[in-house]
């Protein structure tokens, strides 16, 4: 599994102990595993933390994060100063994200920015969880530009130069050395800070002037180089180059939303497991055994958890994303979900939705069919905006929208991702179109550890004929869009999976 890898000064942070590796092996092959999900297994995250150094708190240090040794390597460090520009307190770090759409590129081609865009999003919500568990919040600093975040994570400092934009067009499609198609691609970045303390104030002009002082930062450390031949995808460059965020919005602030928890009908509807221990078991499921039927009272516990501002008093609509994960973005819910319910007891096959922001549901009814019946299922909670549209065995469908895998009728439920698109993109800007998809990531992260807390799996779908789910819905122009598909059931066990211990060491394959 490739893994960007600078020759820096490390910093190991503490291997936790009792922990499980997970790795698979094939013949006289063994590679590892993540906890984080990603298309084909091939990982074009990297993370980036700055923080205090605990050593020496008048400087502060910019570090890479190392997943296979469980290093952090330092590639920079700056005097504190007045550290409030960077890390405002109570802030204790700020994490960013980037991408390597090569990662993705050279087995999926242009849809390689799609797919990075959904593991930025399931990234987002592992760090939003794991903060929680250690007593932090997080939040995007989504007042950044992406010239900020490229100074932030060092897309010009022991990367590959960019290519001329006339190169691209004139090498795109063919095969030859381009090292420039291994660059980092600033994503996002993220405040860690204690959960439930003072707001910090987030002063995004200051934050972006101290970020310029990173281009005179005496940087060490050179990304290593993944393939010798490369093939470009010009669309992922162009589109990426077309949806940058330039500057902050007229009057963009940094705000946290209040703390809600989301709504549970029965805690013996969980195993008896940790929130350690459910994030490290999870896995995609590479087949559904076409058998096993979910509770009803399961599957309304799991869409009860996709709800974005958690549990509302009775008569309340769905607000704010408040609810862990999806409080560490800053807008309101964009995302929607068309439920293709295939095995559920008590629940009658057929194609539901799940209205995520309610201030969209006459805007959905108008742009659908106009013969779906809108019906609350019977025996659902107050609370969860869920509705069935049609009876019916959707299982062919299901398999058929999501480029004919069996997986996707296989489980117990499947669902295509429904965003309001265009009027996002028009109200706000093109710069939208990538967060879409990371919210859509986070949603999935949700499913597939909803799925695992009560006994089964899930696996994310990439690859669906869009037209055909529209066709489906009655959608019949850019006002809503499928961005991801999933699927929820009981795997079929691979065997190859096994257990080593954690982190065996720099340097070491286990």
């Amino acid at each position: 599994m490739a893994t960007l890898k600078f020759s820096a000064i490390s910093m190991s942070s503490s291997h936790a102990r009792g922990d499980i590796f997970l790795a698979m092996s094939a013949g006289a092959s063994t590679w590892s595993l993540r906890v984080n999900p990603s298309s084909g297994n091939l990982h074009p995250t990297e993370a980036h933390v700055l923080f205090e150094d605990p050593r020496e708190p008048s400087r502060l240090v910019l570090s890479h994060y190392a997943p296979r040794d469980h290093l952090l390597e330092a590639r920079a460090t700056l005097s504190a100063g007045d550290r409030s520009a960077l890390l405002p307190r109570p802030a204790t770090a700020v994490l960013a994200l980037s991408s390597v759409f090569w990662r993705e590129a050279w087995k999926y081609g242009e849809r390689a920015l799609r797919y990075c865009n959904h593991d930025v999003g399931h990234a987002l919500a592992a760090v939003a969880l794991a903060a929680a568990t250690l007593g932090w919040d997080a939040r995007l600093l989504d007042g950044l530009s992406d010239q900020d975040l490229g100074r932030l994570v060092g897309v010009d400092k022991g990367c590959p130069a960019p290519a001329p934009a006339d190169k691209i067009k004139m090498v795109s499609g063919k095969k030859g050395p381009a090292p420039w198609v291994e660059r980092q691609h600033p994503d996002c970045a993220l405040l860690l800070f204690p959960a439930g303390s003072e707001e910090p104030e987030v002063d995004y002009g200051r934050m972006s002037d101290a970020l310029r002082e990173f281009d005179e930062l005496e940087w060490v450390g050179k990304a290593n180089a993944l393939s010798k031949d490369h093939v470009v995808w010009d669309v992922i460059y162009k589109t990426a180059e077309a949806v940058k965020k330039h500057q902050p919005m007229p009057g963009e602030g940094f705000s946290v939303s209040p703390w809600n928890t989301s709504s549970k009908l029965s805690e013996g509807l969980y195993k008896d497991l940790t929130a350690q221990e459910v994030v490290r078991r999870r896995r995609s499921a590479v087949d559904m055994d076409g058998e096993h039927v979910m509770g009803k009272e399961e599957f309304y516990q799991i869409l009860l958890h996709c709800l974005p501002s958690g549990e509302v008093s009775p008569g309340g609509r769905q607000g704010p994303q408040s609810a862990l994960p999806f409080r560490v973005l800053p807008w309101d819910a964009e995302v929607h979900a068309a439920l293709f319910v295939h095995r559920v007891s008590g629940l009658p096959k057929g194609l539901y939705f799940l209205v995520r922001n309610e201030e969209h549901f006459d805007t959905l009814r108008h742009a659908m069919r106009q013969d779906f019946e809108w019906a609350r299922p019977e025996g659902c909670p107050d609370g969860l905006p869920l509705y069935r549209l049609m009876k019916g065995d959707c299982q062919r469908l299901a398999m058929q929208i999501s480029c004919m895998q069996d997986i996707a009728s296989h489980g117990c439920f499947s669902l295509g991702m429904i965003a309001r698109f265009e009027p996002v993109l028009d109200d706000k800007g093109e710069w939208m179109y990538p967060r879409l998809f990371w919210e859509t990531g986070v949603l999935g992260q949700v499913l597939y550890l909803e799925a695992h807390a009560v006994g089964i799996s899930a696996t994310g779908i990439g690859c669906y004929f869009d037209d055909a789910v529209h066709e489906v819905l009655g959608l019949k122009d850019l006002e809503f869009q499928s961005l991801y598909h999933f699927t929820v059931g009981a795997p079929v066990v691979d065997r190859r999976i096994m257990s080593l211990p954690a982190y065996p060491g720099p340097g070491i394959d286990a």
